[in-house]
Parts: structure tokens; sequence; C-alpha cells
């Protein structure tokens, strides 16, 4: 079955901006797991404010996302994203991480 990540981040106001990832690592991502089928979706909404942006991927099963998570590029991009992120006061919260 498929599964489903939800990730939902929040600025602190309109003049801060999300730290995103890489080129290289959205090329990286694209080769390895989006061409391959392994990620099937990724969407990223806003709602009217957007200051909470909410990240959706679907991937294959859960082995491929627990794959996907530890992969050891994709792990250190997302900690320096991560970091650039937290240290803006920008929160993350995992809202669904689920079969579907």
């Amino acid at each position: 079955m498929a599964w489903k990540k939800v990730t939902v981040r929040t600025l602190p106001n309109n003049t801060t901006l999300f730290e995103t990832m890489t080129d290289e690592s959205i090329a990286y991502i694209q080769t390895n797991y989006v061409d391959t089928g392994k990620r099937t979706s990724f969407a990223v909404t806003h709602d009217d404010d957007e200051l909470v942006y909410t990240w959706t991927s679907v991937f294959a099963d859960e082995d491929t996302k627990n794959e996907f998570l530890n992969d050891s590029t994709i792990k250190a991009e997302i900690a320096r994203r991560n970091k650039a992120n937290t240290d803006n006061n920008i929160t993350t919260e995992i809202t669904v991480d689920e079969e579907v």
C-alpha cells in the first residue's frame, strides 16, 4: 500500500523565507525517487496568508518512505534545511504519516 507523509511548516511572519533544498538535492530526489516511482506524488500548498505551508509526499510504500528518509544524501540535506528553518523560528509538524 502507498504511504503518505504530510509536513506543515509555519512561518513567524510574512518577511521570513523558507530555506529550501538545494537544486542538487532536488535533482537527486528526482533521479532516485521520482523517476523510479518510489515517490509517486509531491505537492506544496499554503494558506491564504502564506504563513502555513503544507508539504505532502506519497511514496510507493512505507519501506520506500523509510529508504528516502534514511538516504544519507537526503538526510544530510534535510538536516541542513531544517536547521536553517529552525534558526528562523519556522516551526515544523508532521501531521500525517500513514498508509493510504
